[in-house]
């Protein structure tokens, strides 16, 4: 849960391509966060709430997809304005 933003920390095994989007809770992409290569380690992104435009999205549950190194993972989070 969280308001204004959020960071997202995760590690990386090792360097690669990484894909991450926010979804809301009907499936609609909301921001994709990253597309393209990262290094080796500990990773950090910040949301800060927003839709691709920059527009505060409303509060609500949203979806964080994840895919990196043939993987993929889904977390839910809360965000309360």
């Amino acid at each position: 849960q969280f308001n204004d933003a959020t960071d997202i920390v995760f590690g990386m095994p090792e360097a690669g391509f990484v894909k991450m989007e926010i979804y809301n809770a009907t499936g609609q992409l909301i921001q994709v966060l990253i597309d393209g290569e990262l290094s080796q380690g500990y990773q950090r992104v910040r949301w800060k709430g927003n839709d691709s435009r920059g527009v505060p999205v409303a509060s609500g549950v949203y979806l964080i997809r994840y895919e990196a190194g043939g993987t993929m993972q889904t977390r839910k989070i809360v965000l309360v304005r």
